[in-house]
């Protein structure tokens, strides 16, 4: 049996976080930090991933809060060029409120309790990109208990 394999993007101006999972495990996992030097690079990067991961769905983060601002239309257009780029692969644009300052807060607990390793902002984009997938996860995982049809569906 063939599963599922997808990809999450925290999208920002400096840099895109990105993670990846599967539909077998449903667990995410921080893969990579690209510098957003400028649009047309940084979708090439991704294209590269997706091409090296098999990935057939991209998860995008899109934060709510900010729905009138510039950041949401360049996540938009950034997602619409992947789409155009990435022969097919499903494009899912996801609610990602305050996933970067999760993602800090739980970088954060790990300082306190005995990490030695000090934090950067690349990590915390990996992260938040992590958590984004993780939610994503959740999320259809509930949406299937309200359906009553299983993972296999």
């Amino acid at each position: 049996m063939k599963f599922d394999r997808f990809m999450a993007i925290d999208f920002g101006e400096k840099r895109i976080g990105v993670a990846i999972g599967d539909s077998e495990n449903l667990i995410a996992s921080p893969l990579d930090t690209i510098l957003n030097k400028n649009m047309e690079t940084s979708c090439e990067k991704i294209y590269k991933l997706v091409k090296e991961w098999e990935i057939n769905h991209i998860v995008i983060g899109l934060p709510r809060i900010f729905a009138e601002q510039s950041i949401n239309k360049q996540i938009k257009n950034f997602g619409n060029k992947l789409k155009k780029k990435s022969d097919g692969t499903d494009i899912i644009f996801f609610d990602e409120d305050y996933s970067s300052n999760y993602a800090k807060s739980e970088l954060l607990k790990q300082m306190q309790a005995g990490r030695k390793k000090k934090v950067n902002k690349e990590e915390i984009d990996r992260i938040a990109a992590a958590i984004i997938l993780q939610s994503y996860f959740e999320n259809e995982i509930f949406k299937r208990a309200d359906t009553g049809t299983s993972s296999k569906n």
